[in-house]
């Protein structure tokens, strides 16, 4: 589950915070780094 969460949040991540507002990618950090601080269980 947490690599699926990971994946999700990674993906296409440079694409999609060159070409969104500046609110929209304070999001996109935000979720990132929710699943980075956490992971889950393995």
């Amino acid at each position: 589950m947490a690599n699926e969460q990971l994946s999700n949040a990674l993906r296409d991540l440079p694409g999609r915070a060159l070409n969104v507002s500046v609110e929209e990618r304070r999001i996109l950090f935000q979720n990132v780094s929710a699943v980075l601080q956490n992971p889950g269980s393995t």
